[in-house]
């Protein structure tokens, strides 16, 4: 669909709105259904949450950061002198600036699970776009599978995370952990980037009919559309077309380590990596 806000229902009890924001990226405020409860994730501007609140009638009690990137992080003191009872919730490598002031601090330690209202959220080490960099995983309960990550910079539509801070090996480790997730969860980057990145991805010249077709319907609904490609939504990503037609998630898979002359996992990142850098 175009770009524009939008709400997507993740459960009976849980529903997401979507914020775009500057050019190409996605904040987000997940909300308790049935009540005024919101928390952002990655509020990088204040100003459009500010409005989506105030539409909504809702009551902020969290805010989750992925990292610290000014486009993630920019909204966070404004929306903590708005509303000061607000927890801040992070990762425990990432700088907290002094004059945010939040209520309450949370450190979550990957692996660890945090109470959101009915659910929990588990944090994923995804450290490699940079050095404090954790992944959400939304679940029904501590001991369920995952419905939904908010991935931050670590993943894109068949791309992920320019590498600002970490090492490839780092980031090829924080990829092996989202690949690791059930197909059926569905992820939430920070930018609309999927279409560029498909592009780029046919020059790698993998026999990937999946990708091919994947692409070509994103071109045609463009076209149709007279976009520009980052003003056509693709989220939420699903995990599962993601390890089919992102070559960021295919390291080991041999129609793309043939295609780019490859024979084992961290080289094919690194050239994947390498490859994407130039565009």
């Amino acid at each position: 669909m175009r770009r524009a806000a939008f709400i997507f229902p993740i459960s009976d009890s849980l529903a997401v709105h979507v914020v775009p924001a500057f050019k190409d990226n996605y904040l987000y405020i997940l909300v308790e259904k049935g009540s005024s409860k919101a928390a952002f994730i990655d509020p990088g501007d204040a100003e459009p949450l500010v409005h989506t609140i105030e539409t909504y009638g809702l009551k902020p009690e969290f805010i989750f950061l992925t990292h610290h990137h000014r486009d993630h992080s920019g909204g966070v003191q404004t929306l903590l002198e708005r509303w000061n009872k607000t927890e801040l919730v992070c990762s425990p490598w990432l700088e907290v600036k002094p004059e945010w002031k939040p209520a309450r601090l949370t450190r979550l330690t990957p692996g660890a699970h945090f109470p959101l209202w009915s659910r929990a959220i588990q944090a994923i080490d995804v450290r490699g776009h940079t050095l404090d960099h954790i992944a959400f995983l939304l679940k029904d309960s501590p001991r369920a599978q995952g419905s939904d990550v908010f991935v931050g910079d670590s993943l894109f539509g068949a791309g992920c995370g320019g590498l600002f801070e970490g090492t490839h090996p780092q980031m090829l480790e924080a990829l092996k952990a989202l690949r690791a997730l059930p197909d059926a969860v569905r992820a939430w980057c920070a930018h609309e980037y999927t279409i560029k990145n498909l592009r780029v991805a046919r020059l790698l010249q993998e026999n990937n009919p999946l990708q091919q077709a994947r692409l070509a319907e994103l071109e045609d609904r463009l076209a149709e559309e007279a976009l520009e490609p980052h003003e056509w939504v693709t989220l939420p990503l699903s995990l599962e077309e993601e390890k089919a037609t992102n070559p960021f998630l295919r390291w080991d898979v041999a129609t793309l380590q043939k295609a780019i002359d490859t024979h084992d996992d961290l080289d094919t990142f690194s050239y994947v990596r390498s490859f994407r850098d130039r565009f």
